[in-house]
């Protein structure tokens, strides 16, 4: 069977589209692999038409979600240290309902 192979190259991340001959989608995807490609998606064309055999794994690279999340995290951590080391030595004390 015929497989596209769609992906990015490990080394310098440009994108790459190959294509195999092939027993397996796996036996496809090992072959990108060898050849120095991160797949991303891996399609049937045997027949001519496309079927997206499998979604490969997806990484997700950079977002603004996950940076902002580890940024309120740090402040707070640096916040909390702040109290703990600095303040609470000098009476500064949490109210306690």
């Amino acid at each position: 069977m015929k497989y596209r192979v769609i992906g990015a190259n490990r080394d310098t991340g440009a994108r790459m589209i190959l294509e195999f001959e092939a027993e397996s989608k796996a036996a496809a995807e090992r072959k990108a692999s060898q050849s120095g490609m991160s797949v991303n998606r891996v399609e049937d064309i045997t027949d001519g038409n496309v079927a997206h055999a499998s979604p490969g794994a997806v990484r997700r690279r950079g977002g603004s979600g996950g940076s902002l999340i580890r940024l309120v995290i740090l402040v707070g951590i640096a916040a909390a240290a702040f109290w703990w080391f600095y303040l609470r030595p000098r009476g500064f004390h949490l109210p306690v309902p």
